[in-house]
């Protein structure tokens, strides 16, 4: 089941934490190659101490890359070696215990099916058993991976500029039509109701990104998944 994993990094260390301590939880995570990429800040050195503190592979892009360019750097850096397959995790997107299982199971059973462009652990809003999973036409950021393959092709049409948010990019230009595949409960917790780009107070991060039932709250820890729900509607829902 091994994974390959990075987790960006800018200046909320206390997101950090939960994520990483989440994170170095997981099911299967001895078997994870896990590097966290650091995108320089006035929050650098206490970062790169935690990741010390909990024996974690660590990086620093100095000086600051910007969202666009570190979250595209850190894939580049996942796919240096011999891995096909990528996961990515932002400081703010707390993974559940199974959730590297998730990834390793979509990662096999969608690795030759290129109608199948990324693999998303978030879902906000359960809408089926903890071992069921979807496909959808749409891009979700919050913990996601790709295919080696996949991946070139998103990279060739990634811009490192802030202009537009990559996500954007990605879902309404690079996907091109293409599926999600989604657990109907969440892996994925979002917990970025402070300090982020695109959340503009807590009460819309609580109405919008929080996840109100992961499969944490369950008490679940699935090792395969059914897939039940083939969207053409690009709903998160």
């Amino acid at each position: 089941m091994a994974v390959n994993v990075t987790v960006s990094a800018y200046n909320r260390p206390a997101y950090l934490r939960r994520t990483l301590e989440a994170l170095i939880h997981c099911d299967g995570v001895d078997r994870a190659r896990i590097t966290v990429i650091i995108d320089a800040s006035e929050h650098t050195d206490e970062q790169v101490d935690l990741c010390r503190q909990l024996g974690l592979h660590h990086g620093t892009l100095s000086p600051r890359a910007g969202c666009n360019a570190a979250i595209r750097a850190a894939f580049v850096y996942g796919f240096m070696g011999d891995a096909d397959y990528h996961v990515h995790l932002e400081d703010d997107t707390v993974p559940c215990r199974d959730a590297l299982r998730w990834f390793a199971w979509a990662r096999d059973r969608y690795r030759d099916d290129p109608a199948v462009l990324n693999v998303s652990g978030y879902q906000r809003i359960s809408n089926g058993h903890v071992s069921h999973s979807g496909l959808r036409r749409w891009f979700t950021p919050w913990g996601w991976a790709t295919w080696r393959d996949r991946w070139q092709q998103l990279a060739a049409g990634w811009s490192p500029y802030e202009a537009i948010s990559w996500d954007v990019v990605v879902n309404h230009a690079l996907r091109a039509g293409r599926y999600e595949a989604f657990p109907t409960v969440s892996r994925i917790q979002n917990i970025g109701a402070e300090h982020g780009v695109h959340v503009p107070s807590a009460e819309w991060h609580a109405a919008n990104h929080h996840v109100p039932e992961t499969a944490d709250d369950l008490g679940a820890s699935v090792i395969a998944w059914t897939e039940v729900r083939r969207d053409e509607r690009a709903d998160h829902e």
